[in-house]
């Protein structure tokens, strides 16, 4: 094993040392594993994803949050803004970086799975619960998505209903976000979701659904948001 690959799993270990429970065993031993394969294509499960990011182990030119973030400011503007963020996962690092570094209002994040370690800070929320379409938007100006799989309806429900600016990065995993739904209904569902969030965008007078990609990262699935033009 290259000195470089057994400091990536050295960093892991720890990492999993001081926080015990933000994983299963299971789910420790596939992180840990990845560090032996790692490369540079981030189309890896959402948990080793998250620990690499966390533990600083993607380079910039390579990170799917930086790359998602970058597209979001070319969409709609981050600055003093609300955002919301549906399916932030375990460790939620696209909001740590968008607080850390972005001069924003408030950023709010609902997933169940949130770690009990993460806490909020003075622009961060944490909202440890599953968001559904009666969940209150509470004037954020932006909801955003990265590869939430099953969430992806609500977000754009929730956008339309609100009349609220959205960008969602659909997943490689269909409605449930597993293996099987790859390679049954990956297509099916996407070209569904694109074709009924486009009709519900219009008809909410939104602007227009456009669609952008994320390839430079590994990523083959769109990326899509409205745009008022």
């Amino acid at each position: 094993m290259a000195i470089e690959t057994l400091n990536m799993t050295k960093k892991i270990v720890d990492f999993f040392n001081e926080y015990p429970d933000v994983f299963m065993d299971m789910e420790k031993k596939t992180i840990i594993n990845y560090s032996k394969k790692f490369s540079k294509y981030l189309l890896v499960p959402d948990n080793v994803r998250e620990v690499y990011d966390e533990l600083e182990l993607i380079p910039d030119e390579n990170n799917i949050y930086l790359g998602f973030i970058d597209l979001v400011e070319k969409i709609h503007s981050l600055e003093n803004k609300k955002i919301v963020e549906i399916g932030g996962g375990v460790l939620p690092r696209l909001a740590k970086r968008i607080t850390g570094s972005k001069k924003i209002k408030e950023m709010v994040v609902y997933d169940p799975r949130l770690s009990k370690y993460e806490e909020d800070t003075d622009k961060l929320r944490l909202v440890r619960k599953r968001f559904d379409i009666n969940t209150s938007l509470d004037g954020a100006d932006l909801i955003l998505g990265l590869m939430p799989c099953e969430a992806a309806n609500v977000i754009v429900d929730s956008a339309v209903k609100n009349r609220t600016d959205f960008v969602l990065a659909l997943c490689e995993g269909g409605p449930h976000g597993d293996e099987f739904d790859y390679f049954e209904d990956e297509r099916e569902w996407l070209d569904d979701i694109i074709k009924s969030a486009s009709l519900d965008v219009e008809q909410s007078d939104m602007g227009k659904l456009k669609i952008k990609y994320m390839r430079e990262y590994g990523n083959p699935y769109p990326v899509i948001f409205n745009d008022r033009g």
